[in-house]
């Protein structure tokens, strides 16, 4: 289960707002993440500002190969942040969303939990809650490559017309890149049910520590 998210994968999340981002902002990567996503701080990035915290990421995830198992950390903890981006899909509507994700890693037990939140559309429109990543573990021998990553993705959101929108999710296709673990990217899919009507979510995701 190799990580295959190419250089523009995340840049994807944007659809093009890329080249939107305002100039002179103050988000830079996943710091930019964390800060947004801690509670205490309570400061939300809009669509183009998340575009740059992916971009930001991106920089240095693409440059970097996938860590080989034998450098993977048996000891220790490591905290990840960056950006997750791809669309919320119901029949007859498709909604491109960005957002931004946490993840901690305790590589001595080999468990990983996290959150996601910022959500926004495309178009501006803001996504209130959170998910939670939950019954994460470091699977260190289903992959000859790589240790990958699984977890459970789930929780509720309310879109800004007031939608119930409840995810169940898994975080699959992930793992570790960089000699000294500095990345994680992965892929975030499942299902929705955007009041009741079922659907997909189909996210991408890349974060560094």
């Amino acid at each position: 289960m190799n990580i295959t998210l190419p250089r523009v994968a995340i840049a994807a999340l944007a659809l093009g707002a890329l080249s939107a981002c305002s100039g002179g902002s103050a988000v830079t990567g996943g710091a930019a993440a964390a800060k947004a996503l801690d509670p205490q701080v309570n400061s939300r990035l809009d669509f183009a500002e998340i575009a740059t915290v992916a971009k930001d990421v991106n920089d240095g995830y693409a440059a970097a190969s996938i860590t080989p198992k034998s450098l993977v950390p048996t000891t220790g903890r490591a905290t990840y942040n960056g950006a997750v981006g791809g669309n919320l899909s119901v029949p007859g509507r498709t909604t491109d969303v960005a957002g931004l994700m946490q993840l901690g890693v305790d590589f001595g037990a080999n468990r990983v939990g996290g959150t996601l939140g910022n959500f926004v559309t495309r178009d501006g429109a803001e996504i209130d809650g959170t998910l939670s990543v939950n019954n994460g573990v470091l699977n260190r021998t289903s992959n000859s490559r790589q240790v990958a990553i699984f977890a459970d993705v789930d929780g509720n959101l309310r879109s800004a017309s007031g939608e119930r929108i409840a995810v169940d999710a898994r975080l699959r296709e992930s793992g570790f890149k960089g000699d000294n673990v500095e990345f994680v990217g992965g892929k975030i899919q499942g299902d929705i049910a955007v009041n009741g009507v079922g659907g997909s979510i189909d996210l991408n995701a890349q974060l560094e520590r």
